[in-house]
């Protein structure tokens, strides 16, 4: 409920500003929109037993600005997206990047909507400096399984992984962080977001971690949407511009952000 508040002080401006989405809606009931989000970062993850993340509290703001679309937040995994989105279980996938196989779904793109950095992660007691990871893909590397690595050309086949690189596939970037700081592996994989939520958690953990100089690969996190979807990829777009025109998306995913300089 606390990062909800980040949102909504600035929404009264938002919504007067999305008041044309809601004007031929106040006699019909809202359209239900399904947004499938999966465990990634500080897009959605589990606080404690709750859902929490930029994914639902973006369609909570969603929401709070126009009466058109009730969007609802569908759980799903990082694999298991594109069979669910194709299978009709839900409109779209929020905060993805249009690089991560998409190729052959019948998807269209939103404009962008933040962008996110991965960076490479090691042991600070094994660097000897930046210049270690001039060679990062020689060493064992920490991934989560599904997810998409600039080192590897977004290939997330975890064949083309194992075959082409020294890597071990886990569950989810937590379990990268852990099993690295445990002393398996060389080098994990993991978003700025998570890094950054990490710390603020565990303020400790950034005296054991060394970044890389570079991340493994910057990205735009935008909307993937079904062709078939109950809105339109325009209409989207216009409601993620009020958001953008009042600040809250730059500035409630700096907030996110606060505990990492800039990659």
């Amino acid at each position: 409920m606390k990062q909800m508040f980040r949102w909504f002080g600035n929404l009264m401006g938002s919504a007067c500003l999305a008041i044309a989405f809601s004007a031929d809606a106040k006699a019909k009931d809202p359209i239900n929109v399904r947004v499938g989000s999966y465990e990634y970062g500080v897009v959605y993850f589990y606080d404690g037993d709750q859902p929490a993340g930029f994914a639902p509290e973006l369609i909570a703001a969603l929401n709070a600005i126009q009466s058109t679309y009730f969007f609802q937040l569908v759980e799903t995994s990082s694999r298991r997206r594109y069979r669910d989105l194709a299978a009709g279980m839900f409109d779209m996938v929020l905060l993805e990047s249009s690089d991560w196989e998409w190729d052959d779904q019948n998807v269209v793109f939103s404009d962008p909507i933040v962008t996110e950095h991965d960076l490479y992660v090691a042991r600070r007691r094994d660097i000897p400096g930046p210049s270690w990871f001039d060679e990062v893909t020689s060493r064992n590397i920490l991934c989560v399984l599904g997810f998409h690595y600039g080192f590897s050309g977004f290939n997330s086949n975890p064949d083309y992984l194992r075959d082409n690189f020294n890597v071990s596939l886990l569950y989810n970037e937590q379990q990268v962080l852990e099993e690295l700081l445990s002393g398996s592996g060389d080098v994990g994989i993991v978003s700025a977001g998570f890094l950054a939520r990490t710390f603020q958690a565990q303020p400790e953990l950034a005296e054991q971690v060394f970044i890389g100089p570079k991340p493994d690969s910057s990205y735009d996190l935008v909307s993937v949407m079904s062709e078939k979807s109950v809105i339109p990829v325009n209409e989207f777009n216009d409601l993620i511009r009020v958001l953008h025109t009042s600040g809250n998306i730059a500035k409630n995913w700096r907030e996110l952000h606060q505990n990492l300089s800039k990659p």
